[in-house]
């Protein structure tokens, strides 16, 4: 039996239905007082008439009682008209979501929090990753996620979509308004770029530890004919640090001994000589050294000094011995790896054609720029930088690798044929920022100057961890769920119908008031 709830019926305007339901007196009064018209009937004594008008008096009538019904009926129909009678669709329920990055599929940390979350989805939550378009985890998957094997190596996890989840959160918050979020998410603090957005207070984070730490092979490089430079790395929780290790060059087919990373051997090919990790890892084995030209003129005297600088810190990072070279004038072809252009002239439209795949033109912020008071806040230092100005150059067509607490572009990057031009914004020097002076710089100037290979590498093994009280929340977490959908539904107006009934029933009292008034009087007399 189809039962509908009265809760879903409303009264646009309930005052002037009470109102109207004041006409039910009119009725009411019309039964009570109604006669029929006298009528004279001859009888031989007055003491017969006194006895029929008593019994006429006391006796009910059926056919009244059923039109004094209808008339209240019409007369109550048409309040429920003048209130507005509506019918409000029963709202959906509100389903909690549960948000994981996709990182966390694939780790193995996955098997700690899935009690809980299971916990979650027998309370209704809905189970979703936390990257674009929100997808669903289909039961079948998340079932054949209970046993996770390590089917995916490093390499493989550096591929998966690295979005950032301060983005990807806000967004959710966005998407499902006014329900309770819980998000799962590694640690992996390069998972998080940019600033920490205003998270809502009906979000919940948990962060899931991963792995204390990890040692691999970020680059290797030739010196000499017989001897190979290792640039192995390690990253804790706390930061990544790199070692640089001289070894023999072996045989072709032979194992290089690397302490904390057996099974790593030596492999020469056509395109030139490479090392093999026990996780199918190929780390090309460099043979040049890094090439790097400083171009400047008078004008960035000063700026030079702090690029010099900060090129040679960044060369302890690098495998490949570093040859830097200060000069005036373009460099002849090939182009070497980076080039640091530091003038105002317009760059030489021939690097559109013979800019190679790995070289890099950096170029800093020109003119007297504007004053901005801004910091910048790297995820891989989470140390603070003071920017004081910024040029005005905007490219639409460029992507940014680094942007200020404001949002503003930092550091961009954009094809510059076959290579890649990087814009710095602002400059090196004290009047624009103190980046120059900063001993964070190395540490963000690496992961960009490495070979294309080197940043996939060292992202794949990073295992920094962010601070867990950026996600601390400052108002109170929704003590219960809201009861109430994103977008209520319409309600359907139910007067036209109402009208209509009322129609019908004042059509069907009419009927039975002219069958009554119709009706032949009786009496019977004696005399």
């Amino acid at each position: 039996m189809l039962s509908l709830p009265l809760s879903a019926f409303r009264l646009l305007h309930p005052t002037a239905g009470l109102l109207a339901l004041l006409g039910l007196l009119v009725p009411l009064l019309v039964y009570l007082w109604n006669r029929r018209p006298a009528q004279v009937v001859q009888v031989g004594s007055l003491r017969w008439l006194e006895t029929a008008a008593n019994r006429r008096l006391r006796r009910l009538k059926p056919e009244q009682l059923l039109l004094f019904l209808l008339r209240a009926a019409v007369v109550g129909v048409l309040a429920l008209a003048v209130a507005g009678l509506s019918w409000q669709e029963p709202a959906p329920p509100v389903r909690g979501q549960v948000l994981l990055s996709p990182d966390l599929l694939t780790s193995p940390a996955l098997a700690a929090v899935r009690p809980g979350i299971d916990s979650l989805r027998r309370q209704g939550y809905e189970l979703r990753q936390l990257r674009r378009g929100f997808p669903r985890v289909p039961a079948r998957t998340w079932a054949s996620l209970a046993s996770p094997t390590p089917s995916l190596t490093d390499s493989l996890r550096a591929l998966l979509p690295a979005d950032n989840l301060w983005m990807r959160a806000q967004q959710a918050a966005d998407s499902f308004p006014s329900r309770p979020l819980r998000v799962f998410s590694t640690a992996a603090l390069r998972r998080f770029e940019g600033p920490r957005p205003a998270l809502p207070a009906n979000l919940r984070w948990q962060l899931v530890p991963t792995p204390d730490s990890a040692r691999w092979l970020q680059a290797a490089a030739l010196v000499g004919a017989d001897s190979l430079r290792l640039l192995v790395g390690r990253s804790t929780e706390d930061g990544t640090t790199f070692r640089g290790l001289m070894v023999r060059r072996p045989a072709n087919g032979a194992t290089v001994r690397v302490a904390g990373l057996p099974g790593v051997s030596y492999q020469t090919k056509a395109n030139g000589a490479q090392l093999r990790t026990a996780d199918s890892t190929m780390v090309h084995v460099r043979a040049t050294p890094v090439r790097v030209w400083l171009l400047t003129d008078a004008a960035y005297a000063s700026e030079a000094r702090y690029w010099r600088a900060a090129v040679q810190a960044v060369s302890v990072g690098l495998a490949a011995p570093l040859q830097l070279t200060a000069a005036t004038q373009v460099p002849t072809v090939p182009l070497p790896d980076v080039i640091l252009w530091l003038k105002d002239a317009p760059l030489p439209t021939a690097w559109q054609q013979t800019a190679l795949p790995g070289t890099q033109v950096w170029r800093v912020g020109r003119g007297g720029g504007q004053a901005v008071g801004s910091t910048f806040i790297s995820t891989n230092t989470q140390t603070a930088v003071a920017i004081r100005r910024l040029d005005s150059l905007t490219v639409t067509t460029a992507e940014t690798v680094w942007q200020d607490a404001a949002g503003r572009p930092l550091l961009t990057r954009q094809a510059l044929g076959a290579g890649t031009l990087y814009h710095l914004h602002t400059r090196l020097s004290p009047g624009w920022s103190a980046l120059g002076e900063s001993p964070a710089l190395p540490a963000l100037l690496l992961p960009l100057l490495q070979p294309p290979v080197a940043p996939i590498r060292l992202l794949a093994h990073d295992q920094r961890t962010l601070d867990p009280h950026q996600l601390l929340t400052t108002a109170a977490p929704a003590a219960a769920p809201v009861a109430t959908a994103d977008t209520a539904p319409p309600a359907t107006d139910l007067r036209p119908w109402v009208v209509l009934a009322a129609l019908l029933l004042f059509g069907l009292e009419r009927l039975l008031s002219l069958r009554t008034a119709g009706r032949p009087l009786t009496a019977t007399a004696s005399i």
